[in-house]
C-alpha cells in the first residue's frame, strides 16, 4: 500500500477545519498522513484549534502568507506520500475518496491525476454542475479542481504548483503541466468530493472581474505556449465552437429581451442588457 500525503492549507478557518480533518480520518484507505500548512492564521479560534491538534497522523505546519499555492508546495515539500491529495480546510471528502482515487490511478500507468464528481454546501448546496472530464474542454477552461489524487514525482516534474498566480487558477496551470507530461486525467463517476461555499471567497471577487480573468487566461496561455502548439488545431476549432456558442447565447437573450421591451415599453432594458453581456 502507497502512502497518500493529504495537503491541506488553513488560514482562519477555525470555524470548518475540524470538518475537514475528521473526513480525513474516516478514510477507507488507511496509509494515509495529513500535512495541514497553517499560512500565518491571526484569527485566535483558529490558532487555538490547531495548536490543540494531537494526532500521529497529523503534522503541523506553519508559513507566513505564502496564499494557497505556496502553501501547498510547502507542504508537498514535506510529504512522505507517493500520492498527493490536497484537501482545503474548508472542505470535505467521502471516506472512499482514497480508497477509489489510488486503485484507479494504479490501474493504468498513462494515468496522473484521479478526480470525481462533487456536490456543494454551505451558501449553496446541489450538485457542482462541472462538465465531464474531456481533453478538449481542458484545452479551454478549467474543469478540474484541486481536491484531485496525483503522484509527488509528477509535481516534481512540472515544478509544483505556481506561484505567481495571483489570481487563482493555479490548479488549472498544474494539470496542464501534466498533461504536458503525456499524463492524462480521470474522472471517478461518483460525488465523493464536497466543495463548500462561502459568502465571499477569492473565487467570487476573481469571477466578477472579466479583465482580471482574461489576464489570468492569457498568462496560462503563455506559461504552456508549446503545448497549445502541439494541439494548436484542435485549440482552434474548441475557440471557435465556444464563440459560436456564445453568439447564439446573446442573440437569445437579445431576442427575449426584445420581447419583454414591446410588452412593457421600456427601452432602458437594452441598456441593462449591454452591460451583462
Amino acid at each position: 500500500m502507497n502512502k497518500v500525503s493529504v495537503i491541506m492549507p488553513c488560514y482562519n478557518d477555525g470555524q470548518y477545519i475540524m470538518e475537514a480533518i475528521d473526513s480525513v480520518r474516516q478514510q477507507t484507505y488507511k496509509d494515509w498522513e495529513l500535512i495541514i500548512v497553517d499560512d500565518g492564521s491571526d484569527d485566535e479560534e483558529t490558532i487555538r484549534i490547531i495548536d490543540s491538534i494531537q494526532d500521529e497522523n497529523i503534522k503541523i505546519y506553519h508559513t507566513n502568507h505564502l496564499h494557497p499555492a505556496g502553501a501547498r508546495n510547502y507542504g508537498i515539500e514535506r510529504a512522505n506520500g507517493i500520492y498527493i491529495l490536497p484537501v482545503d480546510s474548508d472542505d470535505k471528502i467521502e471516506k472512499t475518496y482514497m480508497e477509489k482515487a489510488v486503485k484507479k490511478i494504479e490501474s493504468n500507468d498513462k494515468i496522473g491525476v484521479v478526480y470525481c464528481e462533487a456536490d456543494l454546501f454551505g451558501e449553496k448546496t446541489g450538485k457542482w454542475q462541472l462538465p465531464q472530464y474531456s481533453f478538449d474542454k481542458m484545452l479551454l477552461d478549467n474543469i478540474v479542481f484541486v481536491t484531485a489524487l496525483f503522484y509527488k514525482k509528477d509535481w516534481e516534474s512540472v515544478g509544483g504548483f505556481n506561484t505567481n498566480m495571483e489570481a487563482g487558477m493555479e490548479d488549472y496551470d498544474f494539470w496542464l503541466g501534466i498533461l504536458e507530461l503525456g499524463k492524462e486525467i480521470y474522472q471517478i463517476p461518483e460525488i465523493l468530493f464536497h466543495y463548500r461555499i462561502k459568502p465571499v471567497s477569492r473565487t467570487t471577487g476573481f469571477q466578477s472581474d472579466y479583465i482580471q480573468i482574461q489576464k489570468v487566461y492569457r498568462q496560462i496561455y503563455d506559461n504552456h505556449k508549446h503545448f497549445y502548439k502541439i494541439h494548436q488545431e484542435d485549440y482552434d476549432k474548441i475557440l471557435r465552437d465556444a464563440l459560436i456558442e456564445q453568439i447564439a447565447i446573446r442573440s437569445k437573450y437579445e431576442k427575449q429581451f426584445e420581447k419583454i421591451e414591446r410588452y412593457y415599453r421600456i427601452p432602458i432594458v437594452r441598456k441593462v442588457l449591454k452591460k451583462l453581456i
